[in-house]
């Protein structure tokens, strides 16, 4: 969830400012630089002056305040485009579809969050206040990147108290980096005479207050303290001659004597609700038992007194970071037994107002272990997608409050589970075996054993799966809710459909249809629908197109499915690939377009992702693949990617785009990688689907042999297990390939190095509906050179410019089109290109 008031520039009263001309002008400076970098410690005024320089610079300024719960990719980027959004209307429509690089590697989202940068046409400056508080070291190397390549227009301003964990020697040495240090931010004589003249309203001597600020070294907090301590002294000559010390040393004795110099009421309340990051009047009612909270909130505004607006109307403050962390210091130094309930009162608070994250933050806080462990499974569908602070409450939560819950044990290994840490997961769940005979863990005795079937599962161990999942259902022959857990999510799962799990078909299919069998009566188990598309899609790569189409339209018309965006994708991509089997192209893209607008999920834009990438990967089947190119500018896909485990499917088509648009040695070394990951998780379906893809990029650039020995290798995978879609879906140009590892054969120009039956390969081409003969005579058609030119045709280029490419005559070329002409039986280029990509020699 966004809080919009991190985006709002903090809100500071006009006649509190001095005007600071020098320091304005450095900022000013930063416009003509890629980034600008203010670095000082706590109190020395960095948002103050960026949110002053924010408000009357000359371009359009974006700000985010950033804290602790930011370190996690998607959110911060969130905050990042949505702040932008807020200046630009629709520029986030472009960006998050990409998010979902994020987890794994964020060059492809930074790509094109820049190019959309790019495409605004002001000038603006994106500020990163507190980035301190970011300690992630991908979200360091994502800020990296994009200063590399950031467009001239876009300035990034970012306030720190520490330096930049990124490097920045190089934009230093090109003179695009703007410092400002601690030193610039020292108010000078001249200014601290102006402040306390000006904007407190202290009638010193210049003398006097050149020697507070000659005191305090500049320190704008340590200013602004002296002033409201002067302000309550009876006695300010002598507060002035008596105010000394080393700089460390000062904020405590300016913070002391402030606190001191409040009434007792107005103290109390300072330090109670010092405890919570944000406050509005009802909260500090709820934490002081006081009537009159939001008065004294505005009071405090008035007063200056390190408490900051974080909207326009008045609803939100915090407190100057410094001094939050000195009050809450004084508060446990002096009342410790309170620290627990006043948590307690504002975890209450923020949980009976609907903010459930922050609830549970204080109830950890306050130690109050259970009620936080009772908050996040009563919530459980709402916070499931926090993920990041799903774990870090679940490592947070004391031992004897998770025996107090053992729900929220079991939630915590499932999470471990889903997130592929099998090995923790395995312990933690060993660890409590001993305490099923405990009448509180024996209704979860059936949690333990689905969860126990999981983690068997996805270590392809299939009977002793089984065995969890047969003990499973005696116990608990209803379900569980946590077979649910992620299922309308994108994040945080580690595959992508269960048959991932099974290197052989017919165990799989067993395996499957037993426990459909068992779960497809029952009311509301929509556990089964992905035991559907998994049998489903194991039915379609056996070609039983009417089988696979019945097990989709289950899932996909069902009830208890609907909420479940994982269940509802996959089958309309099956679903999908049936349709145009069938012939018909126009109701598979329907398909996959309705079922955009069925997803409900905060997920949405990923599982689009999927569905985009299925979009154009079939139209590269029909004869027209004009698509393919725009989506490559577009998808956020890079040849180069780290790719998860769960995006395997997305990327074997990104790497067919490439193929289709050219770009095939990108291509190839996408197909490597790939391989690399699904051989090292010994996925023989993905490695089928990669040597098959790998096996035309290479005979795409002409190493026949090479290509034929890929194709053996899927081939030899694939007939074990009666793969069959998997090859015929790829066309005329893998039937050429088959046809030819046929010939090479039987001629003995391969030696069988891997067993693989001619019998079954002939059956393939039977089943793509083309002779041997016919396949064989498809690379025959068009000779090397005359191939070449209908690809430069394909470019666009003219005759005499593709002379000029070969080195030929341009009557020579007219010869060559002729031909073409006459072995494609067409009349035009409109027409060659046409039959080219029919033919797939395009």
């Amino acid at each position: 969830m966004i809080l919009h008031t991190k985006l709002h520039i903090p809100h500071a009263r006009r006649e509190m400012l001095v005007e600071r001309p020098t320091l304005i002008e450095l900022l000013n400076e930063g416009l003509k630089a890629k980034l600008t970098v203010v670095t000082a410690p706590a109190g020395y005024g960095k948002t103050t002056a960026l949110s002053e320089w924010a408000r009357q610079c000359d371009c359009a300024a974006v700000w985010i305040s950033l804290d602790r719960n930011d370190n996690d990719p998607v959110q911060f980027w969130s905050y990042v485009i949505e702040a932008v959004e807020r200046e630009k209307p629709g520029f986030g429509e472009a960006t998050t579809p990409h998010m979902a690089k994020l987890k794994s590697d964020s060059l492809e989202f930074i790509a094109v969050l820049l190019n959309g940068l790019n495409d605004i046409s002001d000038e603006m400056a994106l500020i990163l206040d507190d980035f301190h508080a970011i300690e992630l070291s991908s979200i360091h190397d994502s800020i990296a990147c994009m200063l590399d390549y950031l467009p001239a227009h876009i300035h990034l301003y970012v306030a720190s108290r520490y330096e930049l964990p990124i490097p920045v020697a190089r934009l230093q040495a090109k003179g695009q980096m703007q410092q400002i240090m601690m030193r610039d931010l020292l108010f000078q004589p001249e200014e601290g005479i102006r402040y306390f003249r000006d904007c407190m309203s202290l009638s010193l001597t210049d003398e006097e207050a050149a020697q507070l600020v000659l005191r305090t070294e500049g320190w704008a907090s340590g200013l602004h303290l002296a002033a409201l301590s002067l302000k309550r002294s009876e006695d300010r000559s002598g507060f002035i001659r008596d105010f000394s010390g080393q700089q460390r040393n000062i904020a405590q004795y300016l913070l002391e004597e402030l606190l001191q110099k409040q009434s007792e009421e107005v103290s109390g309340f300072l330090l109670q609700t010092s405890i919570t990051g944000r406050m509005t009047g009802a909260l500090c009612e709820a934490i002081t038992g006081r009537t009159d909270c939001q008065g004294q909130l505005e009071r405090l505004e008035r007063q200056n007194s390190f408490i900051i607006p974080l909207d326009k109307d008045g609803e939100w403050y915090r407190y100057h970071h410094l001094f939050a962390d000195f009050l809450q210091q004084q508060f446990r130094r002096k009342y410790p037994d309170r620290i627990v309930e006043t948590h307690a009162k504002a975890a209450r608070w923020f949980e009976n107002n609907g903010f459930y994250e922050e609830a549970i933050d204080h109830y950890l806080a306050g130690q109050r272990d259970l009620e936080a462990a009772s908050l996040i499974e009563m919530h459980l569908g709402e916070l499931q997608m926090k993920r990041t602070a799903l774990r870090r409450w679940l490592d947070l939560l004391s031992e004897s409050a998770l025996a107090e819950k053992p729900g929220i044990h079991c939630l915590n290994i499932k999470i471990l589970i889903e997130a592929g840490e099998l090995a923790l997961a395995e312990a933690k769940l060993q660890a409590i075996q001993n305490k099923l005979s405990e009448s509180k863990w024996q209704p979860l005795a059936g949690m333990l054993l689905l969860m126990a079937s999981e983690i068997s599962l996805y270590r392809r161990d299939v009977p002793r799966t089984l065995e969890y999942l047969d003990m499973f259902e005696k116990h608990v022959p209803e379900g569980s809710h946590l077979q649910m857990i992620g299922g309308n999510t994108f994040r945080g799962i580690h595959f992508d459909t269960l048959l991932t799990f099974f290197n052989d078909l017919h165990a799989a299919a067993e395996f499957f249809l037993r426990w459909i069998k068992t779960w497809e009566a029952k009311e509301n188990y929509p556990f089964v629908g992905y035991f559907y598309n998994a049998y489903g899609e194991l039915l379609y790569e056996w070609d039983r197109l009417e089988e696979a189409e019945m097990y989709a339209e289950r899932a996909l018309r069902q009830k208890p499915m609907q909420s479940y965006a994982r269940i509802l994708v996959h089958a309309a991509i099956l679903a999908a690939r049936i349709s145009q089997v069938k012939g018909d192209a126009e109701g598979a893209t329907r398909l996959l377009e309705q079922m955009k607008s069925q997803i409900h999920s905060e997920d949405k834009p990923l599982f689009v992702m999927t569905l985009e990438a299925e979009r154009i990967h079939l139209s590269l089947r029909g004869p027209s693949s004009d698509d393919a190119a725009a989506w490559l500018s577009t998808c956020g896909f890079k040849p180069g990617d780290s790719v998860p485990l769960n995006r395997v499917r997305e990327y074997v088509h990104f790497a067919r785009a490439l193929m289709v648009c050219g770009q095939v040695s990108d291509a190839m070394v996408l197909l490597d990688r790939l391989y690399q990951l699904v051989h090292h998780e010994d996925q023989h379906r993905d490695k089928i689907r990669v040597l098959i893809l790998q096996s035309r990029a290479l005979h795409r650039s002409g190493n026949t042999l090479d290509a034929l020995m890929k194709l053996e290798a899927a081939l030899h995978l694939a007939e074990p297990q009666g793969y069959i879609r998997s090859f015929v879906d790829e066309g005329m140009e893998l039937a050429h390939l088959l046809a030819q590892y046929v010939q090479h054969r039987q001629r003995g120009f391969i030696r069988k190095s891997l067993p693989v039956s001619l019998l079954y390969v002939k059956k393939l081409l039977q089943l793509m509906n083309v002779e041997e003969g016919d396949a064989l005579a498809i690379s025959s058609v068009l000779t090397e050179q005359e191939s070449k030119i209908l690809r430069m045709v394909q470019q666009g280029l003219i005759n005499r410019q593709i002379a000029e490419r070969i080195n030929v005559s341009s009557e020579t070329v007219k010869v060559h089109m002729k031909n073409i002409y006459r072995k494609l039986k067409v009349k035009s280029r409109m027409q060659a290109l046409q039959r080219g990509k029919e033919m797939n020699l395009l």
